[in-house]
């Protein structure tokens, strides 16, 4: 089975191709960053969809346009991320828009800080050097952030999977978006346990 994952804010996507292949190796795993991934799905063949974060909530804005064959798996999926929003983001709107702030002033101190919040910078490596042209992909994926809502909840046979212990997302409100959402006890917004939770449900249910 082909995967290709749609990686989250400022997440390296080879990175979190890396962490899917480790846990889920009997699977081929690609990945792109949700600038790319509509080029990404034009041009490549997959048997499978996966979505982080950022990645899952582009995912979800785009439901119509993914064919209902094609298994769709979501890391820490959020409908709306602004806590303005009600639809299980806590990042405050002003935060959000300090981050876009930040970000132009000094990119690599704003993504440091950003997976530090998110409780991730022990995990996911910070590029140290970023080019202008992928500051302004990222500036514009926070304005994503800050708009897009995606209508909950997803078609019934997406797959998505949030920790308990998420400083982003409140899972108890996720979950009365979209009841069949899997909780993992004690996983943050880490993508590594999402991912072996969702590697052991997604085999039961396609076994």
């Amino acid at each position: 089975m082909k995967f290709l994952w749609i990686s989250g804010w400022a997440v390296p996507p080879d990175w979190l191709a890396m962490q899917a292949r480790a846990l889920w190796p009997e699977a081929t795993h690609m990945a792109a960053t949700p600038t790319d991934a509509a080029v990404a799905l034009a041009e490549n063949k997959f048997d499978a969809l996966g979505g982080y974060s950022l990645g899952a909530l582009w995912l979800l804005s785009h439901t119509g346009q993914i064919p209902e064959k094609i298994p769709v798996v979501l890391l820490a999926p959020i409908f709306a991320f602004s806590a303005e929003q009600g639809c299980g983001g806590r990042v405050p709107l002003a935060q959000l828009r300090w981050q876009r702030r930040r970000l132009r002033q000094n990119a690599p101190a704003a993504i440091a800080d950003f997976f530090k919040r998110a409780g991730v910078a022990d995990c996911i490596p910070s590029p140290e050097k970023l080019s202008t042209e992928k500051i302004a992909e990222l500036d514009a994926e926070l304005g994503w952030l800050e708009t897009l809502r995606a209508p909950a909840p997803p078609p019934i046979q997406w797959l998505g999977v949030a920790g308990d212990n998420d400083p982003l997302t409140d899972h108890a409100a996720l979950k009365k978006l979209w009841p069949a959402l899997r909780v993992v006890p004690g996983a943050g917004h880490a993508p590594g346990p999402l991912l072996r939770a969702a590697r052991e449900i997604f085999s039961e249910i396609h076994a």
